[in-house]
């Protein structure tokens, strides 16, 4: 990990907010991997079956690091709504940028596939970056205050938020109208629904995945792209494009749900910290 000066300058936030931003993240930190045990037995038996050739010692250094990223990840969502758009620039950067431009100039829609590595927050700011009118699902909370606040939030810098309850049917309708290209970014490696019939190896686990995104690319001929995240410093990341599928209509059943988990695991084995490790993915899975 680089020191907290070089740091700093990477994200090209204000010394005294990145301190404070550091330091209630350490805390936070201390709270959930010391004195709360946060999911401690889940984290340990997700990154257990996953990297069980790897030694003790590795395994117990990852999780240390993963409640470390935690800390971070609680903390971002607020900073990046407070900071300027040049930071913001600094915060997140996004390598190939033209690579969506040019499905755009073909006014071709596209689902985004992003997942929970490193920071799905700053996607916040896809509508600054390209210029594809950007959609993405939200889960409604009861308080209404705080609900309020977090679509205020989240809707700041231009991303129109769809219910969960009406994603599939919301996220079509928009890579179906005619006007303008349309990006749909769909996070897709959370645990389906018991019920699902759908499995793919994920770390040479029996997975059951749900399929959703495959269903809605299809239907609306969307081109389908992979979002590969990249952890550079504390609260900086970089996002890269990858072409999963231009006409998925033709491609074989599972072939994009199979590629967006063969790329997803790539991923999360560079940096394994970084992934949600404390969701419980494989609840339900025979053996696991």
């Amino acid at each position: 990990m680089k020191n907290k000066s070089t740091q700093q300058s990477l994200t090209g936030i204000s010394k005294p907010l990145f301190l404070i931003a550091a330091a209630l993240s350490s805390l936070i930190y201390l709270l959930t991997s010391q004195v709360m045990k946060y999911r401690y037995k889940v984290i340990k038996k997700n990154l257990f079956v996953s990297f069980g050739s790897e030694s003790e010692k590795k395994v117990v250094n990852t999780i240390k690091n993963y409640y470390q990223h935690l800390g971070d990840l609680v903390i971002e969502p607020f900073l990046y709504y407070l900071v300027g758009p040049r930071s913001r620039k600094k915060l997140a950067t996004y390598t190939n940028p033209e690579l969506l431009e040019g499905f755009y100039k073909k006014n071709k829609h596209v689902v985004l596939l992003a997942s929970h590595y490193g920071n799905w927050e700053y996607l916040i700011n896809l509508p600054k970056v390209v210029n594809f009118q950007v959609y993405t699902a939200y889960t409604p909370i009861s308080n209404e205050r705080i609900n309020a606040w977090i679509l205020k939030m989240r809707s700041s810098l231009g991303v129109k938020l769809i219910p969960k309850r009406n994603f599939y049917r919301g996220a079509l309708s928009a890579l179906k109208q005619h006007e303008n290209p349309s990006l749909v970014v769909v996070i897709a490696d959370q645990r389906p629904a018991m019920d699902s019939k759908h499995f793919v190896n994920f770390f040479g686990q029996k997975t059951r995945v749900q399929i959703g995104a495959e269903k809605l690319a299809v239907a609306s001929d969307s081109a389908v792209v992979y979002l590969e995240c990249t952890k550079k410093a504390r609260f900086h990341y970089d996002y890269t494009f990858h072409v999963i599928s231009e006409k998925p209509s033709e491609a074989p059943p599972m072939d994009i749900t199979d590629a967006y988990y063969n790329r997803l695991e790539s991923n999360i084995a560079k940096d394994p910290a970084h992934w949600l490790w404390s969701h419980d993915r494989w609840k339900g899975t025979p053996g696991v």
